[in-house]
């Protein structure tokens, strides 16, 4: 995806998949710069180099990159479900006001530069299956359930760290997903785990649902 301005040389856009981590970032610049591209910056799920789309190789970009376990996104339909998915679970993950159910969407909107009337209904589009609002929803609970896992953090405050201003709001989607409370899901899930059988999970504070 081409980008111009009157001051600026023409830069490409390239969007890959797969690239989830930073160690990804470092992978895909090299191997970037091995093409002898001039890569001017690289995030999770994007890369932008110097020059038109017209210049670059495309065939052996895409070797490259699939070589290293990643896809070259090349239509605006994977390109823009890609990104989607990159930003809403990068924003799930970051503390502050955008993780709040009213701000969440503003903010994805703004990382996309899109309003949000525009990537709904394009998302709609893409996926047809499901709509924006929900699966922003799958994937916040989907969260809450590695949260439930890996973490210490009461119920309370994995409510709180998702956006949740009420946890029986937090509760009652997550029993809709799960068919159980946060607090059976997580001893579910301990119980599971235990390592010894007969041997007790260690104690924790009691959390109300």
């Amino acid at each position: 995806m081409p980008n111009r301005s009157a001051s600026a040389s023409p830069t490409t856009v390239l969007y890959i998949k797969h690239m989830v981590c930073a160690r990804g970032i470092r992978v895909v610049r090299q191997e970037l710069e091995g093409l002898g591209l001039q890569v001017l910056d690289v995030r999770l799920g994007a890369a932008t180099v110097a020059g038109t789309a017209e210049e670059l190789d495309w065939p052996r970009l895409r070797a490259t990159l699939e070589a290293a376990r990643f896809a070259l996104l090349e239509t605006f339909h994977q390109t823009l479900v890609e990104r989607v998915s990159v930003a809403v679970n990068r924003l799930l993950r970051e503390p502050g006001e955008s993780l709040r159910h009213r701000a969440f969407g503003a903010a994805l909107a703004r990382e996309l530069g899109l309003t949000y009337g525009q990537l709904s209904a394009a998302f709609a589009r893409l996926v047809g299956d499901k709509t924006l609002a929900a699966y922003i929803l799958s994937q916040r609970l989907a969260y809450a359930q590695e949260l439930l896992l890996s973490s210490s953090l009461s119920v309370g405050l994995i409510a709180r760290h998702l956006g949740y201003t009420s946890l029986a709001h937090f509760s009652g989607q997550f029993r809709r997903l799960a068919r159980c409370s946060p607090s059976a899901y997580r001893r579910l899930l301990r119980a599971e785990r235990a390592p010894v059988v007969g041997e007790e999970a260690p104690n924790h504070a009691r959390e109300e649902d």
